[in-house]
């Protein structure tokens, strides 16, 4: 099965007379899967804050060392006991883990359950009970389906109303009226659930909500793919299977790189096209059946350098500036590091303020991550 992606949007706002929430939203993209958090810490604004971003992120950390999401949640539960107290962090959280083939993995912790939206409408899904630490957590297994969202509420959307004209609050139940009756059927439009819940709930709190309002959809779907192909392998015998790798991935293709755009070339057997760079801009290629061809580090280098200013792409040149577009499109980003030494790169690059090949894919990586993007390099 085609590995999927996880799209994730999300609405706040805080408790009537503050200005920061006490919710957390935390996102950390795997290449087995995605793992998300919405943690509600206690008290309200800044403190709350602090101790839903303490356990977020203690949660994710955990599992990116190797444990279970069950294994984190049971030692989060267990670091937290002191926080009931007030002598350390403790937050409400839901925490699901979504795997890249739609098997999904909810623990819910003094949080409403999740709901599930599709086709089909609108699901409150059933969480079982299990005792950890002493504390009761909800457990949910389940499956997803391309074009189905999961929706998850901190519990300030299901208690909207309290005490102003809703004896319970909003309710679980409400949430889902509310749902079937606007028309989310269609998974881009289920995208909107965070906002209109949000808003609704606002309303029905009379725009005086009394707690913080959260609510995170995660939409799961196909990919769009970007693969990156920059340099020539350091073995010049692996030149072959790695181009026919490359070429064979599932996705957008560019090449970066002279040289590298040269042998794609060869190997593909079509016309190599050369357009000079302007007014010192670097050069690139056109070949057939490539998304884009430039020229290596400088271009890299010079998409790095404007990645936050996208305002300043056109004067970085066309290679960078259209390689910007194809990573802003892309929720997946794979490089391909050649290793091979270019002489012309030696004693060059430092001078100039440039970044090797690898450093500057390197830190490119990280700015996509930042920008919730899955990111692999692959050196070669």
């Amino acid at each position: 099965m085609a590995r999927l992606f996880v799209e994730e949007v999300h609405c706040q706002l805080p408790k009537d007379g503050h200005r920061h929430s006490g919710d957390v939203i935390r996102i950390e993209r795997m290449p087995e899967f995605t793992l998300a958090v919405l943690a509600d810490g206690m008290g309200s604004g800044i403190p709350a804050n602090v101790a839903a971003t303490l356990v977020s992120e203690y949660l994710v950390a955990l599992v990116a060392a190797g444990c279970t999401l069950g294994e984190a949640m049971r030692v989060q539960l267990r670091a937290m006991r002191a926080g009931r107290s007030g002598e350390g962090p403790w937050a409400a959280f839901s925490a699901v883990q979504i795997r890249s083939d739609g098997e999904i993995l909810v623990y819910s912790y003094e949080s409403p359950p999740p709901l599930i939206i599709g086709p089909k409408g609108v699901e409150v899904l059933a969480v079982v009970p299990r005792y950890v630490e002493g504390e009761v957590v909800g457990e949910l297994p389940n499956h997803m389906r391309p074009g189905e969202s999961l929706l998850l509420v901190s519990d300030g959307i299901t208690q909207a109303g309290l005490g102003r004209g809703l004896r319970q609050g909003w309710g679980e139940a409400g949430l889902k009226r509310f749902l079937d009756g606007t028309r989310l059927d269609h998974p881009a439009a289920a995208l909107r659930a965070p906002a209109l819940v949000v808003n609704e709930a606002r309303a029905i709190s009379q725009d005086r909500p009394a707690d913080d309002l959260s609510a995170m959809a995660l939409l799961l779907r196909r990919p769009r793919t970007l693969h990156i192909l920059t340099g020539p392998p350091a073995r010049r015998e692996d030149t072959h299977r790695v181009i026919e790798e490359f070429l064979a991935a599932e996705g957008a293709k560019a090449v970066c790189g002279g040289t590298t755009s040269m042998l794609v070339a060869q190997h593909l057997g079509v016309e190599f096209q050369v357009h000079p760079g302007r007014l010192g801009t670097p050069a690139h290629y056109t070949i057939e059946g490539l998304e884009l061809s430039c020229e290596g580090t400088l271009t890299l280098n010079r998409t790095n350098n404007v990645y936050e200013q996208p305002e300043l792409a056109a004067e970085a040149g066309y290679g960078a500036q259209r390689l910007l577009e194809l990573l802003g499109q892309a929720d997946e980003v794979h490089f391909r590091v050649g290793k091979a030494q270019n002489p012309a790169h030696l004693g060059t690059l430092r001078p100039a303020g440039m970044l090797s090949r690898g450093a500057v894919v390197a830190t490119l990586a990280d700015k996509l991550r930042q920008a919730g993007k899955l990111v692999t390099i692959r050196e070669q």
